[in-house]
């Protein structure tokens, strides 16, 4: 048959069924269109990749030749050492990579647990290939790892005509492809013909056969296998296979059918006579059309096929056959392409894949949240590698415990504040620590802004209650706009997206401060808005989320329109920066019956969150204006006190100090606190009314405290009384 450059392909049946039903086309394989390019890169790729399989046909006749007339003995094991480089902060986890790999294990040593299903014409053809694939453990410096390595600050758009290999091969940061299997994970697959968000066809993954990679630099960096992010979450065995499947072609194994990328029988094109058909250079695997998405073998086929091969198209692949196991073990003998360096003992020792190897750890951890009411806990996860032993020690600034030598551990919180989390990962090799500063937020639960509350962003900042978060460095984050606001304001906050040409899935986050709904019911939350699309496919989303637990977790409030709603209701679709006149801000309100959660919770935290499409970037300017909440206010007992005390605090606003007065029951004492918009107690006291039953405080007397909101609290028979206070 005439031998594929290398094969690129995608299937409805292994995952991806979400883009099915959104009237997207399989695109199968896209051989014809990367070889053009291949050829156009290098006109002397096609010579050099045929002479390379003639070689390979050589050895691959000798080896069959010899599998035929020597005596049957066991066979060594071929274990391949494997990394997965996840292009993005992707949502896909460790133990999804560990499944996929018992999964396609399974398939290479004929363990699956549907082989007794498999078809009793062709059962007897499925050996074990004595293959293995093994995560690395040791990394090319000599580090310890998992072979999970997450560049989350990279693009995942994948562009098949120019791709971005940036860590397979030789060189700084990269992973050598004659010792290692290297596996991109991305979120798209774009090429000359389909793009990325897909518009009508989509791509699943690719690989080139061996000596085909026309991305030769840096060490052979195009010799790695290409995959969509969605071919990783497997639910099951057969989802598995598409990497199995990719594996196969990475071995120099062609399609069942042959050089087509295109299998005869489709459910969309099926044939209504006969044909000729093609072969893999397989003896035992019969020629055939192929077959796509099914799993009914047709009458006009050429032979009876082996439809449940895994190299195949159909929706049933189960097995390889004896003749593409000595193809595959042929292809990690020959020095075509390189693969023949792979399961030596010295690079299994190498890349930490056989006991004995040393590597120096790395230190590295995870909490189940950033933020916490005090008193509360937060549960710390390492994610440190040590390799075959080694061991972890934390130290908790501020926290119970301080310290500890698990590799999860719980630890609270009691006092308000910022504070840094330190992890040291230790083995024979040495040590190594990560810390990180300001890594806890720990907030005070009471005390929080009360309603009304309104925030325009007119002052000449931020206010410092916002806190914004940018959780992709070096693109557009939430800053003040100081030149469009709503209903005719100077101000708002947004996100300058069209600054940037690259900005794909970054996060941006801005935060309210905590408010204290305790008392507080028929809550509503209204806000102005104004975005566009940049492109009529543009996937950005945004969210408006609450917690009840001072900002450690975070559930989306109902009823926030679409980025598609908004863009139709507001600015459309333009390539432009968006700058929205009058009449493009649109007034968005959350009614009470909404967020009934929220009534008589003391610790509220609002947030905003836009995402810039995972696949495309780019997106286009977002803003946000006059944020205002209101609530009923239950006034039972505290406004009686309230009255009864003549409480007043003058001069607010204020420029220095401020003084608190009120009337108490004669020599009765309270503590007064001021806490910041954070609820952290910066002044603390406790007054003594006078005989008259009058008490007098003065807040702010050294003048060290920064522009901003504050508040005083007053604790008086098991009732606070929490009153706004602005320095300017």
């Amino acid at each position: 048959m005439k031998k594929n450059l290398f094969t690129l392909l995608s299937f409805t049946m292994l995952g991806f069924s979400a883009m099915a039903q959104n009237g997207l086309k399989l695109h199968p394989c896209a051989t014809y269109e990367a070889m053009e390019e291949g050829f156009k890169a290098d006109p002397s790729l096609k010579a050099r990749y045929e002479a390379s399989q003639a070689q390979f046909e050589l050895d691959y006749a000798a080896e069959i030749n010899r599998v035929n007339t020597a005596a049957k003995v066991a066979v060594p094991v071929y274990t391949i050492p494997v990394v997965f480089h996840v292009m993005g902060n992707l949502n896909v986890t460790d133990q999804a990579f560990t499944t996929l790999m018992t999964y396609v294990n399974n398939d290479y040593a004929k363990t699956g647990s549907d082989v007794g299903t498999i078809n009793s014409s062709f059962a007897s053809l499925y050996v074990d290939s004595e293959i293995r694939f093994a995560l690395a453990q040791k990394d090319p410096n000599g580090n310890c790892t998992n072979g999970i390595i997450r560049h989350d600050n990279d693009n995942p758009t994948w562009s098949q005509s120019s791709p971005a290999y940036l860590y397979s091969g030789t060189g700084t940061n990269r992973w050598p492809t004659n010792k290692y299997l290297n596996i991109y994970i991305v979120e798209c697959i774009s090429s000359a013909t389909m793009p990325c968000p897909p518009t009508g066809a989509y791509i699943g993954g690719y690989t080139y056969l061996p000596g085909g990679t026309p991305y030769t630099t840096n060490g052979n960096m195009g010799d790695a296998i290409v995959m969509l992010r969605n071919q990783v979450n497997v639910s099951g065995p057969s989802d598995a296979r598409t990497i199995s499947h990719e594996i196969g072609h990475w071995l120099n194994l062609a399609h069942t059918f042959g050089s087509s990328n295109n299998p005869k029988f489709d459910p969309s094109n099926m044939p209504t006579t006969t044909f000729a058909c093609s072969t893999d250079n397989v003896a035992d695997t019969p020629p055939t059309g192929g077959y796509f998405s099914f799993c009914t073998p047709s009458a006009l086929d050429c032979s009876i096929p082996n439809i449940e091969n895994i190299m195949d198209y159909a929706s049933c692949p189960k097995m390889f056959t004896q003749g593409q196991v000595t193809r595959m073990r042929t292809a990690l003998t020959s020095t075509t392409g390189g693969r023949n360096n792979l399961w030596s003992a010295t690079n299994l020792l190498a890349t930490g894949i056989t006991p004995g190897y040393t590597c120096a750890p790395v230190a590295n951890f995870e909490a189940n949240k950033r933020a916490v009411c005090a008193g509360n806990s937060f549960t710390y996860t390492s994610l440190s590698q040590v390799g075959a032993s080694g061991g972890v020690s934390w130290t908790f600034q501020g926290g119970t415990p301080a310290t500890s030598t698990s590799t999860s551990q719980v630890v609270t919180y009691a006092t308000p504040g910022t504070y840094s989390v330190a992890i040291t990962a230790s083995n024979t090799s040495g040590t190594n620590t990560k810390t990180v500063t300001s890594f806890v937020t720990v907030v005070n639960p009471v005390g929080g802004v009360l309603v009304p509350d309104a925030n325009s962003f007119e002052a000449a900042t931020l206010p410092s209650s916002i806190t914004v978060t940018n959780l992709n460095a070096s693109s557009p984050t939430w800053i003040q706009n100081t030149a469009v606001g709503a209903n005719s304001t100077a101000k708002s906050i947004y996100i300058n997206n069209a600054s940037s040409t690259s900005t794909p899935g970054h996060v941006d986050i801005f935060e309210t401060p905590v408010y204290d709904f305790s008392t507080t019911s028929n809550i509503t939350l209204s806000y102005y808005y104004a975005y566009a699309k940049r492109l009529a496919t543009q996937a950005d989303t945004f969210k408006v989320q609450y917690s009840i637990d001072c900002g450690g977790t975070w559930t989306n409030i109902i009823g926030v329109p679409t980025t598609a709603a908004m863009a139709t209701a507001s600015g459309s679709v333009t390539t432009t920066a968006f700058v929205p006149t009058a009449a493009k801000w649109i007034l968005k309100t959350h009614a009470a019956a909404l967020l009934a959660v929220l009534n008589n919770k003391p610790s509220v935290k609002l947030r905003f969150v836009f995402t810039s499409d995972k696949v495309v970037g780019r997106s286009n300017n977002i803003y946000i204006d006059q944020i205002n909440l209101t609530g009923t206010i239950l006034t039972t007992g505290i406004s009686e006190i309230e009255k009864s005390m003549e409480l007043v605090i003058y001069p607010n606003p204020t420029a220095s100090t401020a003084n608190v007065d009120f009337n108490l029951e004669p020599n009765k004492s309270v503590k007064i606190n001021l806490v910041d918009i954070m609820g952290r107690i910066l002044e603390e006291t406790t007054k003594t009314a006078n005989n008259d039953g009058r008490i007098s405080h003065t807040i702010n007397q050294g003048g060290n405290l920064a522009s901003g909101i504050y508040f005083v609290n007053i604790d008086i028979n098991n009732q606070r009384i929490s009153k706004k206070v602005i320095i300017e």
